[in-house]
């Protein structure tokens, strides 16, 4: 009985100690590249990155071997970072010019036609995004 317990608050410790271990973006980044997957903290981070989110993806990915795990991980940062570009801090990273051009460079990059899908309807993403963000504004 003794062991059960234990086993189970350092499961529930060890889980609280990572969501709260990481808030630098480019770990963040780096980890949903690496693992290919997002958690809800994650994403309250990216969101206020907008284009310098896929500024950290080059980053990340620099020297790197391209593969579907890694593509979809820089897929789910740009569609993170973009999801609501009103939040972006910095208003120049508000427009996807980085975004779009880390894009097209994955989707020459790859072969994969499932990639290439996915690739395409993130460029769609976030071309949307942006375009409701400006008709918001303007009014």
């Amino acid at each position: 009985m003794r062991v059960t317990v234990v086993v189970i608050l350092g499961l529930a410790l060890s889980g609280a100690g990572y969501g709260q271990g990481v808030n630098n973006p480019e770990q963040v980044v780096k980890q949903v590249i690496n693992t290919g997957m997002i958690q809800g903290w994650d994403q309250k981070l990216l969101v206020h990155l907008g284009d310098a989110g896929a500024v950290l993806v080059t980053k990340v990915l620099a020297d790197r071997n391209l593969t579907p795990k890694t593509i979809g991980g820089a897929l789910m940062v740009v569609e993170s970072s973009f999801a609501e570009p009103k939040l972006v801090e910095v208003t120049t990273d508000r427009e996807p010019r980085t975004s779009l051009l880390l894009l097209r460079y994955l989707e020459l990059s790859t072969s994969d036609a499932e990639s290439r899908k996915n690739i395409a309807d993130t460029r769609k993403y976030v071309q949307d995004r942006y375009a409701t963000f400006l008709k918001a504004s303007e009014q």
